[in-house]
């Protein structure tokens, strides 16, 4: 047990534990922030901050053997949604190149070397908004994307032998 006067405290505070004596760096800024801030116990802070730390590696530590288990969760849940945005974008590039699709702008996004550039084409297109053709989805995914554009490309397959 040892006896410790706190500054700027006229009473003694008696500490149940031993208290070890670490040495910690911080930058001349920082330690001229510290000093003119009076009365504060920065070992108390070291310490909470050290305690905090801990604590979240704890965390962390306990969950590692469930990491595994997790991520195959997210991965199928991720796959799940990867489909169903693909799929709900597949109908709306279908029912678009059915419907409203110019010729040109089919063909355009035929023609375009990849996913990307055949959705500029679409967003360049006359009449085109995201907010008619996905409703709530106003910022559709790059899966659901990739499914409009598989669709358009599949309606012009369908009827491009008969133009």
């Amino acid at each position: 047990m040892r006896l410790e006067h706190r500054s700027g405290e006229e009473r003694a505070e008696f500490l149940l534990e031993r208290m070890a004596t670490i040495r910690v760096q911080v930058p001349d800024a920082l330690r001229q922030r510290m000093d003119a801030t009076a009365g504060t116990d920065w070992s108390a802070v070291a310490r909470q901050a050290f305690e905090s730390h801990l604590e979240r590696m704890a965390v962390r530590a306990r969950a590692t053997g469930q990491i595994s288990a997790t991520a195959d969760r997210l991965r199928d849940s991720r796959a799940k949604y990867d489909e169903e945005q693909r799929n709900e974008g597949y109908d709306h590039g279908y029912a678009w190149a059915k419907d409203r699709a110019a010729f040109h702008d089919l063909q355009a996004v035929v023609d375009a070397p990849d996913y990307r550039s055949a959705a500029d084409v679409v967003r360049k297109a006359d009449g085109f908004s995201q907010r008619d053709e996905f409703g709530d989805a106003a910022l559709p995914s790059d899966e659901m994307w990739e499914g409009f554009v598989d669709g358009a490309t599949a309606l012009y397959n369908d009827v491009i032998d008969k133009l």
